[in-house]
């Protein structure tokens, strides 16, 4: 189809659509031609129903006369309306194919009992839905056009139908006890429909071949039109077009035989020719032109690497040195903090007496020691993740033991700013493999800093819970305090970031504690989530990974 020329393109598409037309032409012609011979033998079925009711009253008025002798006495003959329409219609039967049968659903005769068709009129007329019944339908396998009419009863009738029910009326049978405008049976006429069809069929034959001789004319007539005006002059310009590929610019169409657009496009084609044949000409200047500007954009651009290797290795030795030099400052600093902390624990512990002032003073060197020593301790952690050193020591342990002693360490901080600290393990936590100190300092850095940014009054809980289908641990840590700003929530893991500089300076904090957080929970291959409502309160949980059954509950 791709390949097919427009010739035969548009020749498909006329004669697709010009079928198509032909198509619902002769469709609607069909249809209409079947609702006009439906209508015509419907008028026909009526007149013939009324001419058999005629026959019926005819018979009814002359009734006494044809059972009255000569001598005045009366002697029925057999002879009734029932019987002279009956014998009418074989005589029409015989002569026309037309059918004409009188019955009910509980005829006096089998011979006149209704057929389903009949059946249901009868039904309709009974429920008063339809005054008459018609259409085209199958009969003797046969396609037949059906009418059927209503039958009521009138006062003349009431000798044979009337009342009292079951008595013998002159032809022999029982009476119905029927009342005046009862239903009494109905007029069934069938009428053969083979010349109507025929006459369709006839009619649909010469419109299609009417219209075919009209399709193959205008299909000749627009094949040979688009081949002189359109495909001949495109052929052409697709020559010319040949040779503009070979390198030849030296067309000319000024002598095309086309008119209107491809016209047009000829004299468009020429103009365009001969600006290529201008431009091919000074095309190898402008390339060597255009080659020298990129050998010296590649030579600047081999500068510029050179240049960024070269920056990029002294950020680098830079960015080591900071490494090391705050490793070698922390761990430096924790000799003498630890000290220290050692050292006041020792003096709590002693039985000497002291003053309150003492006390409180050593108290606070004490927290003021643990809290500068949790800085350190960040700060070392984050030194050895830049420096790569950091790795996993895992050890399977009891999330309940860690957890007791977080709450043990952090307890004082909590009591000394009139803070509730509660703590929950789920029973049907596992015993987990994993680093303990690094699990340690991820809930030690978020309980501080849920202490830390919580009003006094307020409370902490940390909570354990194991997400069986996850088949991972679930610590989370929630608070009561100053909360986090919605437009925050996106920088508080990277280093060094604080969400409200002036909350900082008043609670102190180096920002790194959630930036290591981050990094240790990321290196048990879990992930970290926050749920904060400024001035309401936050929510960190961290999920660690496990196995499920990995040790007793």
């Amino acid at each position: 189809m791709k390949k097919m020329k427009l010739r035969g393109k548009t020749a498909i598409v006329l004669i697709v659509l010009l079928v198509v037309a032909v198509a619902l032409n002769v469709a609607w012609s069909d249809y209409t031609q079947r609702e006009q011979a439906e209508a015509e033998m419907l008028e026909k079925a009526r007149i013939l129903s009324y001419e058999m009711d005629a026959v019926w009253e005819f018979m009814d008025m002359n009734q006494d006369r044809i059972d009255t002798d000569s001598d005045g006495s009366y002697n029925f003959k057999g002879l009734y309306c029932a019987i002279a329409g009956k014998s009418i219609a074989k005589i029409l039967q015989r002569d026309t194919n037309y059918v004409i049968r009188y019955t009910n659903l509980e005829p006096r005769k089998k011979a006149s009992a209704s057929d389903a068709y009949e059946s249901d009129a009868i039904r309709e007329f009974n429920a008063g839905t339809a005054s008459e019944k018609y259409g085209i339908e199958t009969y003797d396998g046969q396609e037949v056009f059906r009418y059927v009419a209503p039958i009521y009863l009138e006062e003349s009738c009431l000798d044979c139908h009337g009342g009292p029910a079951g008595e013998l009326d002159v032809t022999g049978y029982p009476k119905e006890g029927m009342a005046v405008g009862d239903l009494i049976g109905v007029t069934s006429i069938i009428m053969p429909i083979d010349i109507y069809m025929a006459g369709i069929q006839d009619n649909v034959t010469r419109q299609v071949g009417y219209f075919s001789f009209v399709i193959v004319m205008i299909i000749l007539a627009v094949y040979a039109l688009i081949t002189r005006l359109i495909t001949r002059p495109l052929t052409e310009v697709e020559s010319a077009v040949d040779q503009m590929e070979n390198g030849n610019f030296e067309v000319n169409l000024e002598g095309i035989k086309g008119n209107g657009e491809i016209k047009d496009l000829a004299v468009k084609f020429d103009v365009m020719a001969g600006q290529l044949q201008t431009l091919y000409g000074s095309l190898e200047e402008q390339v060597k032109l255009r080659t020298a500007q990129l050998e010296s954009a590649n030579d600047l651009l081999e500068e510029q690497r050179s240049q960024l290797a070269q920056m990029n290795e002294e950020l680098q030795a830079e960015n080591q040195y900071k490494s090391d030099f705050l490793a070698i400052m922390s761990h430096e600093l924790r000799t003498p903090l630890t000290s220290i902390i050692a050292f006041t624990e020792i003096w709590q512990q002693a039985n000497a007496h002291r003053t309150e002032d003492e006390v409180a003073a050593v108290k606070e060197v004490k927290e003021n020691g643990q809290l500068l020593l949790q800085m350190v301790n960040n700060i070392l952690e984050m030194a050895r993740v830049e420096a790569g050193r950091n790795e996993l020591s895992v050890e399977p342990f009891d999330m309940m033991d860690l957890i007791g002693l977080v709450e043990r360490s952090l307890g004082f901080l909590a009591e000394r700013r009139s803070i509730s600290l509660s703590t929950v393990v789920h029973p049907d936590v596992p015993i987990i493999t994993a680093d303990w100190e690094k699990i340690r300092r991820i809930v030690e850095n978020l309980a501080s800093n849920a202490i830390k940014f919580t009003r006094k009054g307020g409370s902490v809980c940390i909570e354990v819970s194991y997400q069986k289908e996850a088949e991972r641990l679930a610590i989370a840590v929630s608070d009561t305090g100053i909360g986090i700003k919605e437009e925050d929530l996106p920088i508080i893991f990277e280093r060094f970031a604080q969400s409200d500089r002036s909350a900082y300076r008043r609670y102190g904090g180096s920002g790194l504690g959630l930036a290591v957080v981050k990094e240790l929970v990321e290196m048990h291959g879990g992930s970290i989530e926050v749920e904060s409502v400024y001035k309401q309160g936050s929510t960190f949980t961290v999920f660690i990974p496990t196995e499920s059954g990995q040790g007793e509950e």
